[in-house]
């Protein structure tokens, strides 16, 4: 990355913590271009050298959050599927949904505005979760057509998406081991709810 490029994709990062930061005191809908350039402590010409609008600058900071979130997994979460047993070789694990879920709780003010736009494709973000979890575990079930690993792939996030959408909309006042038992049950629908 030479240093111009390596400049651009600073004042992209100082616009993205900026959104952030103004997401934490205002409606999504109440941000102007002027409060992200103020915040980020740059012009309105900067801004539309890196976004075409608002929803530009949403999408982009949602997926740099998720890219990030896969970035600084802790190695003992990512996936070994040499080291699972049979049990273990599905996503509907804590060890999978916890960690997601305190990431979503951590930063639920975007989630809430990303998951309730109608504005964005979430294909890249699916992506993310289907090449870091899902592969590797299907893989290891001898599922390896990537027609049948798209398919359930998308059935599996829309699903979790849906349940996730609904705990965010709710401030996640749900407590996280309840969520993921939530989704457990509706993946695993042999597993029985616990109702202590």
């Amino acid at each position: 990355m030479n240093k111009s490029e390596a400049k651009f994709q600073n004042t992209a990062a100082k616009m993205n913590r900026a959104l952030l930061a103004l997401l934490e005191r205002k409606e999504f809908k109440d941000i102007s271009i002027k409060d992200i350039c103020e915040q980020a402590g740059v012009n309105r010409s900067t801004f539309y050298a890196h976004y075409d609008n608002t929803y530009d600058l949403l999408q982009e900071t949602h997926a740099g959050l998720i890219i990030g979130f896969f970035d600084e997994l802790d190695s003992s979460l990512k996936v070994d599927i040499n080291k699972l047993d049979a049990d273990e070789l599905i996503f509907a694990s804590p060890q999978y949904i916890v960690p997601y879920l305190r990431f979503i709780k951590e930063h639920k003010r975007i989630f809430k505005v990303y998951n309730n736009s109608n504005a964005f494709s979430t294909g890249a973000t699916d992506q993310l979760l289907i090449d870091n979890i899902m592969v590797p575990i299907y893989a290891k079930n001898g599922v390896t057509d990537k027609t049948v690993v798209t398919y359930m792939s998308k059935y599996f996030l829309s699903g979790v998406t849906a349940i996730t959408t609904e705990w965010v909309n709710r401030d996640c006042v749900d407590d996280i081991l309840f969520i993921c038992e939530i989704i457990t049950i509706c993946i695993r629908p042999t597993m029985k709810y616990n109702k202590n």
